[in-house]
């Protein structure tokens, strides 16, 4: 089954499979009417749409070229933004978006980036990410909490385990610097109990491991702090890229001159930010399925389900399917490329 779940192709049979069964049992009764809706959208805010997708992806591209620079200054912008689209690829046909990092590395690799930079390039863009994203997502909760807490009061509570699940990794990470010893001797304690309740085998192997994660956190610790310029372009940077992800369902719903009433863009990045939390709880490649129903379900109340449904399709197809197959054709030039040069 593990083998089966590495299977790229498998994978994709798997988002295409559980993203159509979650269509057709949500919104296959309504395609007419969805479909009047489509017709209707704009040519140039559909564009702008695209654009926004992929410069969301060129904005990681150059927040990990501007990380590798730090100890690889020839590293180029064209180079970053392949890194960042092949880890798109990745990220999506993997469970859990747990194969981007490995085909980071890879392609790092092949561009000439010692593996040690290649691990600290993302250590430093995942610490630097996870606290913004957090921050960003307060911001939000703080703002909008107490109505979309009563209107969607079931899926709420997800949003707000899921806020603190990534507010505790970066809690945890950033106390890791503070008090180093101590996170050494929690997680050597927590290693032995494993062992003793028989969870552990190789304790030796992993209080080595732990201990070389903990010295590895160390030394980006004191490259974050010694670059503090680079630093806080990284982090604004960040803070454009999570708010163009956030808004690109606002950009939609222009697009096909569905009205909002009362609510106002900040009301969209907040509810594309819970879907954001909910989907890491699915451990499907993508999310597949998932998304698209939460999607529906957290706008159908502020543009009614039909006009949700039309903005989730184009939204889908904008952030994650063009991005999937990009990311795919970009990998494979690049592996065909490197292959040549061998």
């Amino acid at each position: 089954m593990k083998k089966l779940l590495k299977n790229t192709l498998f994978n994709l049979l798997l988002i295409v499979g559980f993203t159509a069964t979650v269509l057709y049992f949500t919104i296959f009764d309504y395609i007419d009417d969805i479909f009047i809706v489509l017709s209707r959208v704009s040519p140039l805010y559909l564009i702008l749409t695209l654009i926004l997708a992929l410069l969301y992806h060129v904005i990681i591209g150059g927040i990990l070229t501007k990380l590798t620079r730090i100890s690889n200054p020839r590293y180029k912008y064209k180079h970053g933004i392949v890194n960042a689209f092949v880890a798109a690829f990745f990220h999506g046909v993997t469970p859990s978006a747990s194969g981007g990092q490995f085909a980071q590395v890879y392609i790092y690799r092949k561009q000439g980036v010692p593996l040690s930079d290649a691990a600290s390039v993302l250590w430093m863009d995942f610490i630097l990410y996870q606290s913004t994203m957090v921050f960003s997502v307060l911001i939000l909760l703080l703002l909008r909490f107490s109505y979309f807490f009563t209107v969607h009061s079931t899926l709420f509570l997800l949003v707000l385990i899921g806020f603190a699940v990534n507010s505790m990794v970066i809690i945890s990470l950033w106390s890791l610097a503070r008090l180093p010893k101590f996170h050494l001797w929690v997680s050597t304690k927590g290693i032995d109990l494993a062992h003793r309740w028989k969870l552990v085998k190789n304790k030796e192997k992993l209080h080595k491991n732990m201990e070389a994660q903990i010295e590895r956190f160390q030394v980006e610790k004191n490259k974050l702090s010694s670059h503090l310029p680079i630093i806080t372009q990284v982090v604004f940077a960040n803070m454009i890229r999570l708010a163009i992800y956030y808004l690109l369902p606002f950009v939609i719903i222009k697009a096909l001159g569905i009205d909002m009433g009362k609510y106002i863009w900040l009301d969209v990045m907040a509810l594309s930010s819970f879907v954001a939390m909910i989907n890491a709880f699915i451990p499907i490649p993508g999310a597949s399925g998932g998304t698209e129903a939460t999607f529906i379900f957290m706008f159908t109340r502020i543009v009614g389900f039909i006009n949700a449904s039309s903005v989730m399709l184009i939204w889908r197809f904008a952030s994650y399917y063009l991005i999937m197959i990009l990311g795919g054709c970009v990998f494979l030039a690049v592996k065909w490329y490197y292959s040549r040069m061998e």
